[in-house]
């Protein structure tokens, strides 16, 4: 009986070193990486819930270890791998020179800057800059996930487009990322969309002529004779050659005279 006793006590005790020695034996950091995984969810906005948390993690699986399980012995090249990789594909479309920053219609920026306003943040260069160049340009930052949808952040430079804001971002669906903005020709330090145009001053000396070709619309010219515009003018020059026909007369006159009175002596 105290055999009996003994082994049915000495049962217990060595269970729960068992139990003790398999916990000692997993990993410590297991729960680190489990922890950093749920910091990275909560600083990309995640909500810090249990079941978005898990959604989360879903995601990472269909995207990071799905691929690798379902496409052992395939190159990276293949289909399953390619239709999956979905944030491979995103930066790889925003990759090489000048093609992180694009161009996109002000009415779609217009929520963003609105929340960067609520939250104190001073947009009005940005909206000059911006509203002088006709649509608004952000810079490509990296894939996003939202409530487990795929995103793509940009970066919404309104201190000027040389500075990074790495907090100041503009979400975009992955799904429709490029529809309705296009790649930016240049960077827009280099097409100068941030310095704006002098307003041309228009001067006091300068007058304005506009309108005198619609004043003169539908008015008759009259046509004034000399003596209309001088009553004092005897005809100028209309009156010139009879008065030097009528000098030349008279010294002819003069000369048949003189020579008429040395005959006579």
């Amino acid at each position: 009986m105290e055999n009996i006793q003994s082994n049915i006590q000495g049962d217990p005790m060595t269970n729960s070193n068992q139990t003790t020695n398999q916990g000692a034996e997993m990993p410590k950091y297991d729960d680190e990486m489990i922890i950093g995984l749920f910091n990275n969810f909560i600083e990309e906005g995640g909500l810090p819930k249990v079941t978005a948390f898990k959604k989360h993690l879903d995601e990472l699986i269909n995207v990071k270890v799905k691929p690798l399980c379902s496409g052992r012995g395939k190159g990276p090249g293949h289909s399953s791998n390619v239709a999956n990789n979905w944030r491979s594909e995103q930066k790889a479309f925003f990759s090489g020179r000048g093609a992180k920053w694009v161009k996109i219609p002000l009415d779609q920026i217009e929520p963003t800057l609105k929340k960067f306003e609520k939250d104190g943040i001073d947009c009005s260069d940005y909206r000059d800059w911006t509203t002088q160049a006709g649509y608004a340009w952000v810079r490509y930052s990296g894939p996003r996930i939202m409530d487990n949808v795929a995103m793509a952040a940009f970066e919404v430079r309104t201190e000027g487009s040389k500075k990074d804001h790495p907090k100041q971002l503009h979400l975009r669906y992955n799904l429709e990322l490029m529809e309705g903005i296009e790649r930016l020709e240049n960077t827009p330090h280099a097409m100068e969309l941030e310095i704006l145009k002098a307003t041309p001053v228009v001067s006091d000396e300068e007058e304005d002529t506009s309108n005198l070709d619609e004043l003169d619309e539908g008015c008759e010219v009259e046509e004034l004779s000399g003596y209309e515009l001088n009553p004092y003018d005897d005809g100028g020059s209309a009156w010139a050659e009879d008065a030097d026909d009528d000098c030349e007369d008279a010294m002819g006159n003069i000369e048949d005279l003189m020579a008429m009175e040395d005959e006579e002596l």
